[in-house]
């Protein structure tokens, strides 16, 4: 977790000459790198007691290619060690493929007459397409489930919030990466 921490702080300062003029949270023509941890991940080991690993990580860029649409290739990385006395096995979790998201707060603003600060807020749906492979090693107890690979489709709702037009903080609900739960940072260069 310190690494990835220091990770993130090293890509936002190297890439930290952003012109700060005013506008939305979203924009077409933006690059928007987001970088979170997932939460509520899903079978992922039955028994024994979980012994180290590394929480869901989730690192997306997503590129405005118009006015309410955004693509961009995401990335995802778990693993999950488990003793249950007698023998030890761990999976290891990669998920890559691509993201589209529909930012939707100019849309609610005119629709519905609201006043929604476009240049704080930003709430997109998003669409995952991928493929997560898992990988299982462990102590031959009778067990081995071997690599797997499986297509991913997770629909999510998003919320962004930005400090500034460059740094903001998001949060997802839905199957994303791994979890049903992703938090995190987003910068936009």
């Amino acid at each position: 977790m310190k690494n990835f921490t220091v990770l993130v702080l090293l890509v936002l300062l190297v890439f930290g000459s952003y012109d700060a003029k005013a506008q939305r949270a979203y924009e077409e023509g933006d690059k928007i790198l987001m970088a979170g941890i997932s939460f509520g991940t899903y079978g992922y080991g039955y028994m024994g007691s979980r012994s180290g690993g590394m929480v869901p990580l989730y690192a997306s860029l997503e590129f405005g290619i118009h006015e309410y649409f955004s693509v961009g290739p995401y990335v995802g990385y778990a693993s999950y060690n488990y003793d249950w006395g007698f023998g030890r096995y761990s999976w290891n979790f990669l998920s890559v493929g691509a993201k589209g998201s529909f930012h939707y707060v100019p849309i609610i603003n005119e629709a519905f007459d609201f006043d929604l600060d476009e240049e704080k807020f930003d709430f997109y749906i998003s669409l995952f397409l991928g493929y997560e492979n898992r990988s299982f090693s462990g102590d031959d107890f009778g067990f081995n489930y071997g690599n797997e690979g499986r297509l991913v489709f997770a629909p999510v709702t998003g919320f962004k919030y930005n400090f500034n037009p460059q740094f903001g903080v998001f949060a997802e609900l839905g199957r994303g990466a791994f979890g049903y739960a992703t938090i995190g940072v987003s910068y936009r260069f």
